[in-house]
């Protein structure tokens, strides 16, 4: 068996409004149609003006006495058809004078129109507007408005479109959200294949790289080892920790000693007492970063020319 909504879903206010105004206008129809009695004689327009103001306010105040009736902490957890029963009573009350005035005020006495009196009603002309009119016209009114209200609301309360109202119900505990994250936490990423696959008794301190084919040498403070991957991947992986410094071999920043430049050539001493190529077209990228301490290594002087002693003997004068 199928149980009524609470209406602790979301609203979609523009759905809800659409479901209003569409059983709003279903109810002006059906009420044009079979032509009740309105308590005055008039033609076809201003009917269908009066009947258009009566369901079109009573729907607005009869939505909103459910909303606020829907807040009070003690009716959170009534059913919601018995809400919509108690809002269509207490919407009749406050209804009562708008329809009098609508009826009787409007369409009577402002615009002149005959009203129609039945045996019963026969002192209501007299009586005016008052407390006793106020109850009068509440009784008319409070069973075909909560009948109507209920007959409106029936689809949104076994779920077969959205609720007329969501408000949060008290005392129910809202779904726990998931714990954001500590900035203080760093997630360490891991670490790439080339050096996942170096002995751990290498550690990580790495001093030069060198390219074999598709295996890569690792030199590092503890020694060296053979492992697949590119080059590439190491100058991309270490960033800013080192530079490619030839097509064939990478060097870590911190353990280049010095640049040495002989000629057109160039190499880099490392802490390993290692001596690793510079290209010529990385040449001046080197120097820029590791410029500082560079070497110059002079070229011997040529020997002295070799002196003759026979010729310069015939030279002689003596």
């Amino acid at each position: 068996m199928r149980t009524a909504r609470n209406f602790s879903e979301p609203s979609i206010t523009w759905s809800m409004r659409l479901h209003l105004c569409g059983a709003g206008a279903a109810l002006w129809a059906l009420i044009m149609v079979l032509g009740p009695d309105p308590g005055f004689t008039a033609n076809w327009p201003w009917l269908a003006l009066f009947w258009a103001l009566q369901i079109g306010i009573g729907l607005a105040v009869l939505h909103r006495v459910l909303h606020l009736l829907r807040r009070l902490p003690k009716l959170s957890t009534w059913p919601a058809w018995l809400l919509v029963v108690v809002s269509g009573v207490v919407g009749s009350f406050v209804l009562a004078p708008v329809y009098w005035l609508i009826g009787e005020g409007l369409m009577q006495q402002a615009l002149g129109f005959p009203a129609t009196i039945d045996d019963d009603d026969d002192l209501a002309p007299q009586l005016g507007f008052g407390l006793a009119v106020m109850l009068r016209e509440f009784s008319d009114v409070v069973g075909p408005v909560t009948a109507a209200w209920l007959l409106i609301s029936w689809p949104r309360l076994y779920g077969q479109a959205s609720p007329l109202v969501a408000v949060p119900q008290a005392g129910v505990p809202k779904p726990a959200l998931p714990p954001l994250p500590n900035p203080s936490e760093s997630i360490s990423p891991e670490p790439p294949a080339w050096r996942a696959a170096l002995p751990r008794e290498l550690g990580d301190d790495l001093i030069a790289v060198s390219s074999e084919l598709q295996y890569l040498r690792v030199w590092t403070t503890r020694g060296n080892a053979l492992v697949l991957g590119s080059l590439q991947d190491v100058e991309d992986g270490e960033g800013a920790g080192g530079m490619r410094v030839h097509r064939s071999w990478w060097v870590s920043a911190r353990h280049v000693r010095s640049i040495r430049r002989s000629g057109d050539g160039a190499t880099c001493d490392m802490s390993d007492g290692r001596q690793v190529p510079v290209s010529r077209r990385r040449k001046a990228e080197v120097l820029a970063r590791f410029g500082d301490g560079a070497l110059y290594e002079i070229a011997p002087a040529p020997p002295p020319p070799s002196v003759d002693l026979a010729q310069n003997k015939r030279l002689s004068p003596t």
